[in-house]
């Protein structure tokens, strides 16, 4: 996979990792999960931003073109299992992470090596809220207020 590749496809990831937080911040009836997952959109959608810049500093003059066709990798996920749908996402943000170390590591330019590291270091705080939002679920730990998340992931 060319690093260009690795652009079109960490930019779709961010999309449907946007697509899916908006959907489940709709199906969780708590507000305090709900907000947790509008957090979640806003911060893949900065991402987004960010990795769509990179990639035109990267490669001057070319545009993106994104799969036209939607991937089908939600199906088989029971969306009537919190617990279920929340691993879905976790295992979607750490193939965000390996994505993104992985571009780094083809990268030429050092600024846009840092972002990408950082955008690593974010999947990784995003599966965190997540993994907290399952502790919460069974029962093991009170959440914090959405309000906390507020520049915690970026920068």
């Amino acid at each position: 996979m060319t690093l260009e590749d690795s652009y079109r496809m960490v930019i779709g990831k961010e999309i449907r990792a946007q697509k899916m937080y908006q959907a489940l911040a709709k199906s969780f009836a708590k507000p305090e999960t709900s907000n947790v997952f509008k957090e979640l959109v806003v911060l893949e959608k900065m991402h987004e931003e960010k990795v769509r810049s990179a990639f035109a500093k990267e490669f001057p003059g070319q545009t993106i073109t994104l799969q036209e066709e939607p991937i089908k990798e939600m199906q088989g996920v029971n969306w009537n299992d919190p617990q279920e749908v929340l691993e879905f996402a976790i295992t979607k943000e750490e193939e965000s992470v390996e994505l993104y170390k992985n571009m780094a590591e083809q990268t030429r330019e050092p600024e846009i090596k840092k972002q990408l590291l950082q955008f690593a270091k974010e999947e990784e705080g995003h599966k965190s809220i997540l993994l907290s939002e399952i502790q919460r679920l069974q029962g093991a730990l009170q959440w914090f207020d959405p309000s906390e998340l507020s520049g915690l992931m970026e920068d």
